[in-house]
């Protein structure tokens, strides 16, 4: 059994789901069945769910019927309706969850149940609630459309002579349509980013033009926000006043959105920030440092209660470059828990070496990283990488030897993806031209820098610089 369908959703109830579910079965309205209850009882008992011997269906049967020989057909009738009772209590928690699912579909009950007048008091109860609004994410523009086809669905069936309020229903759907193209839009541009695939996409350019030339379509956030998040996306030039425009919708309609999607907003506003920096513009430092300090402090960056490694690292180095040395100490202290389990002692080891090195606490950055290593890579090429500027700084010539040595037998062993490869070869290759050239010859300090400044990629350019800088 351990390959069925139900094993990977069971184990993603918790406790509380658990108990739910339990008090679910219980019930003769959803179950009227103590071998579906027993079966549930048996697979999430100890770690039955994780070890196979538990799930050998057997085993299983002995347990649910005890005093009858393995009937495979019964068995698998026991499994087909617990799986039935599973999906209707995990689709029942997912409408749960959405404060508009259960009204709309009472208020169409309503309208088929032919009831008007209790219709129209929950009509108009839920406009007072904010259905109907502007300040509503996509899924409440799909409830609103629905409100108002609802309420015209009832007035056609009342006197199709009359009024029947099409517009509101028409202008609904146009509103949700716009928002929803241009969140699957901004979705289109990241995935495009990362996975080098081309979407295509029917009346774009036209929602675009429709957009910009009707600005009370832009008084909606859920349209607002993803018009400017696709703008900033775009390759064709710099988007500044779109971004900043973005962080000003965002800033005061937070609220309208979901956890999940603010965090694919958040990140899409970051991902502006980083392609800026890497342009040289310094103002975009400061705001990325602005957009972790408040997605940190809220939570919101956070998936299934994770924080990525990449996006702490992040943080934390843009936070050191901008010297905001409380910050990083606080954000050390408060969020390295969050990070991946197998992932927190060495990435914790790194920033406090990292924080120690900016601060030149060289002999505390060195306990720190003299042992470093890590299950992440590149991680613990920065590490060494760091350690190697320790040992040149100090004059400690013998061990940075040691340690150029020791990397590049490193990256040799590792598999290293191209590009970042390129960028540790390079430090290691003009760390070593550092350390054998004469100082006091001008000529080739003034052509090593040259070559340098012309090496690509190569992160730490600033600081090879800077030692050259250093002979005179």
């Amino acid at each position: 059994m351990k390959n069925s369908t139900i094993i990977p959703v069971l184990k993603t109830l918790d406790k509380k789901e658990c108990r739910e579910f339990t008090k679910w079965l219980a019930s003769p309205f959803f179950n009227q069945r103590q071998d579906v209850i027993d079966l549930f009882q048996y697979l999430t008992s100890g770690q039955h769910l994780d070890e196979e011997k538990f799930l050998l269906k057997e085993r299983i049967y002995r347990k649910l019927f005890p005093k009858e020989s393995y009937d495979d057909a019964k068995f698998r009738q026991t499994v087909h309706f617990l799986y039935k009772q599973l999906e209707q209590f995990i689709a029942y928690k997912e409408i749960e969850s959405d404060e508009y699912a259960y009204p709309v579909a009472y208020l169409k009950a309503l309208r088929k149940r032919k009831v008007p007048r209790v219709f129209l008091n929950k009509y108009n109860a839920m406009k007072r609630q904010g259905l109907g609004s502007k300040s509503l994410d996509s899924t409440g523009l799909k409830h609103s459309f629905a409100l108002y086809d609802e309420y015209s669905s009832l007035l056609v069936e009342i006197d199709r002579t009359k009024d029947i309020h099409l517009q509101e229903s028409i202008s609904a759907f146009d509103t949700l349509f716009i928002a929803e193209k241009l969140k699957h839009a901004c979705l289109a541009l990241s995935h495009q980013q990362v996975f080098k695939t081309e979407y295509e996409s029917k009346f774009l350019e036209e929602v675009i033009t429709t957009v910009e030339a009707d600005p009370q379509l832009q008084t909606y956030p859920a349209i607002a926000v993803y018009y400017y998040g696709y703008l900033i996306q775009r390759k064709d030039q710099d988007s500044d006043e779109h971004y900043f425009s973005l962080k000003t919708t965002l800033q005061q309609h937070a609220e309208v959105f979901s956890e999940s999607e603010l965090r694919d907003i958040y990140l899409m506003s970051l991902n502006y920030c980083i392609q800026r920096m890497n342009k040289g513009a310094a103002p975009f430092v400061r705001e990325a440092f602005e957009i972790y300090q408040d997605t940190f402090q809220q939570a919101i960056l956070l998936e299934n209660g994770v924080l990525s490694r990449r996006t702490y690292l992040n943080a934390i180095l843009i936070a050191i470059r901008l010297k905001e040395y409380d910050w990083v100490e606080k954000a050390i202290e408060e969020y390295t828990h969050y990070v991946e389990t197998d992932y927190q002692a060495s990435f914790r080891d790194y920033c406090e070496a990292r924080l120690a090195f900016e601060r030149q606490n060289y002999s505390q950055a060195r306990k720190l990283l003299i042992y470093f290593d890590s299950n992440d890579i590149l991680i613990s090429l920065m590490g060494k990488t760091m350690l190697l500027k320790i040992y040149y700084e100090e004059d400690e010539y013998d061990a940075l030897e040691s340690l150029l040595e020791s990397m590049k037998t490193y990256l040799k062993r590792k598999k290293v993806i191209g590009y970042h490869k390129d960028v540790f070869q390079n430090m290691l290759k003009y760390t070593q031209k550092l350390v054998r050239i004469n100082p006091f010859d001008k000529d080739k300090r003034v052509a090593l820098r040259q070559e340098i400044e012309g090496a690509s990629p190569l992160t730490e350019r600033p600081w090879l610089l800077e030692q050259i800088d250093k002979m005179g």
